[in-house]
């Protein structure tokens, strides 16, 4: 048995071991990135405020809906 010859063959081993490990590092830390990336502006679009408050009367409608379903609900 050649030792030099295992040696260079368990040092090209590690060299793939390596590169592989890289790799899985580098999908981890891409796989934890969420939103909008820094610099890149919003696309959400301005609401005026007569919208704003048709909006509120809307929810406000559907919490009233809401309750009153759970009070019937409850005897």
């Amino acid at each position: 048995m050649d030792v030099a010859k295992v040696l260079s063959d368990l040092r090209a081993y590690k060299a793939q071991l390596d590169e592989a490990i890289a790799i899985f590092d580098r999908l981890a830390h891409q796989r934890g990135k969420r939103g909008r990336p820094i610099g890149v502006p919003s696309k959400r679009r301005p609401v005026s405020a007569e919208a704003r408050e048709r909006m509120a009367a809307a929810q406000r409608k559907r919490w009233a809906a809401a309750r009153k379903a759970s009070a019937k609900a409850k005897p």
